[in-house]
Parts: structure tokens; C-alpha cells; sequence
């Protein structure tokens, strides 16, 4: 099971492409529906905008999610009541793990594709005019889909089930693939920064705090694994220094300084190169060497 989530700014296109009963192909059915005038997609579209008026100063207030089952699970989910049933209880779980409560929602199953799969869409302003959060909300998603799928006893992919054209890709390319791919895995099952730290060791993955020169504040981490690194904001933004300390918590002095790690001076923790790589052959000076180098001004 999987969840792609899309921010939106008009609810009136979305709910025609998710609730479409006109296309043959999609064969679109409305499953369940909460705080809408469900008659037609119009109703629909203007019981989100009222309820979303409320702040108007929120831009986006429309969140679009694709749930999508393996094609492995056809079986679990069959066109028909006890099927709609099964996938109208997911989804309603997934939104609840969320934190996704007490707002107005659809959600609507399509036909057009060889997977189970439906459509929810729902509105970030709930009952009582309170903006839902959406922050790290791919971290959550990966934690939540994963849980449900193991809880209902879906299909789990292999991790490397979407790089199908991984042998096209160049070696700076792959390298970053297989890291960025461990890395996130490990931060989906992580719950501080000693869980992190600990399983990405035991992947021989090294990391890199780094500070300003003249500093003891960091400003940066970088990811190492066999003689290259990258910074971490180069890498995804959810595994930036930021990103992580809003997922894992603020980082112990006494956590920092580990043999398998290193505190370096720096501008920020990545490289000035386009791809974010650079050799690290001369391991002995790595505690001194910025990962970045100073540009020299013009006079």
C-alpha cells in the first residue's frame, strides 16, 4: 500500500478528476463522503469551499491522496460491497494515523488500472476553522502505510521494486539512489536520533555534523558510505539537518561526537559540485576539511 499526497488550491477540478462517473474507463464510485451535499461533483466542490472560507488566508486548502494497492492484492479487494467496504476502512485508518480528524472528505474508488486503488480528497480547514497540519507528512505517510499494510496483511514491495531502470543509471547517479533508499528507509523506522544513528552504522553509513567555522552551533549534516558524501539537503529535503531535528529531536552534545562520526567546519554540510559528491580518499584530514570551500570575493 501506498500514499501519494498533492496540495491543491481549487477543490472544484479535483473533485470532478476523482469523483469523474462520466469516464467509462475510470468507472468512478463514490465510496463514503463526510460534511459535503453530496448530489452531484458541484455540491460537492462547494461544501469544500464554504467550510475552507473560514481562513482565507490559506492558499492551498485542498489535499488530493492517491491510495494505492498491489496488483497482488486483487483478491482482497473485489468490485463489489465487502471490497468498497474493506478500502473505505483503510483509507478512513490512514486518515486517522494522520491526524487527519474532524473535517469534510470524499473518497471515491477507480477501475482504470490493474491495482485496487481510490481517491481521497478532503479539506485542510476541519469543522471548527483549524488549519490541519501537513507538516512531515511524507515521514508519517511512510510510517502509516507501512503499519497498515502489515496490520491487514497486504503485499509488502521488495525496496527496490521501483528501480526498474537502475542499470541505467550512471555511478554518482546510483550511488545517491541506494543511499538516499537506505537513508530514508532508516529514518521511516527511526524514533530518535540513537535508533538512527545506530541502524545507519550497522549499513555502514557514516555521518557528518557540520558547524560554522568559529562555531560550535551545527549547521549541517552530511551521509557517507564507501569513500563518497553528500549533504543530507542535497540527498532528500526530509533528511536536511532541520528536517531531522523536527522528526527526531534535538541532538545531545554527548550524541554528536562518535567515533563513526565527525564534526567539520563548513557553510552548510553538502559539497559545491553539481551532483553533491566528492571523494573523501584522505580520511586522516576529513576532521578539518570544510565541505566547503570559501569563494574568494572581488575587489
Amino acid at each position: 500500500m501506498i500514499a501519494k499526497i498533492k496540495t491543491r488550491t481549487d477543490f472544484g477540478g479535483i473533485v470532478n478528476y476523482a469523483n469523474d462517473q462520466k469516464n467509462k474507463k475510470k468507472c468512478a464510485i463514490l465510496l463514503a463522503h463526510e460534511g459535503v451535499c453530496a448530489i452531484n461533483n458541484k455540491t460537492i466542490a462547494d461544501s469544500f469551499q464554504i467550510q475552507a472560507s473560514m481562513r482565507q488566508k490559506v492558499k492551498s486548502p485542498v489535499k488530493h491522496v492517491s491510495l494505492a494497492f498491489s496488483s497482488q492484492d486483487i483478491s482482497r479487494f473485489p468490485d463489489n460491497e465487502e471490497g468498497d467496504a474493506l478500502m473505505v476502512e483503510i483509507a478512513k485508518k490512514w486518515m486517522e494515523q494522520m491526524g487527519i480528524r474532524n473535517t469534510q472528505y470524499i473518497i471515491a474508488r477507480h477501475h482504470d488500472t490493474k491495482h485496487p486503488h481510490c481517491h481521497l480528497v478532503f479539506n485542510r480547514i476541519d469543522n471548527d476553522g483549524n488549519l490541519i497540519s501537513d507538516s512531515n507528512e511524507r515521514i508519517r505517510n511512510i510510517k502509516v502505510c507501512r503499519a497498515l499494510t502489515k496490520e491487514y496483511g497486504l503485499y509488502f514491495a521488495p525496496k527496490n521494486s521501483k528501480a526498474r531502470n537502475k542499470s541505467r543509471l550512471r555511478p554518482y547517479q546510483l550511488r545517491k539512489y541506494n543511499l538516499r533508499s537506505v537513508t530514508l528507509d532508516t529514518l521511516a523506522v527511526s524514533r530518535s536520533w540513537n535508533d538512527f544513528l545506530g541502524i545507519l552504522k550497522g549499513q555502514d553509513i557514516d555521518i557528518r555534523f557540520n558547524r560554522a567555522d568559529n562555531s560550535d552551533k551545527i549547521r549541517g549534516i552530511s551521509f557517507c558510505q564507501n569513500e563518497y558524501s553528500i549533504a543530507g539537503s542535497k540527498l532528500d529535503r526530509d533528511l536536511s539537518f532541520n528536517s531531522l531535528c523536527t522528526i527526531l529531536g534535538n541532538v545531545a552534545s554527548e550524541l554528536i561526537v562518535q567515533p563513526h562520526q565527525a564534526i567539520t567546519s563548513g557553510g552548510g554540510g553538502g559539497t559545491n559540485n553539481e551532483q553533491g559528491w566528492r571523494d573523501d580518499k584522505d580520511k586522516d584530514n576529513q576532521r578539518n576539511e570544510p565541505f566547503y570551500k570559501s569563494s574568494k570575493r572581488r575587489r
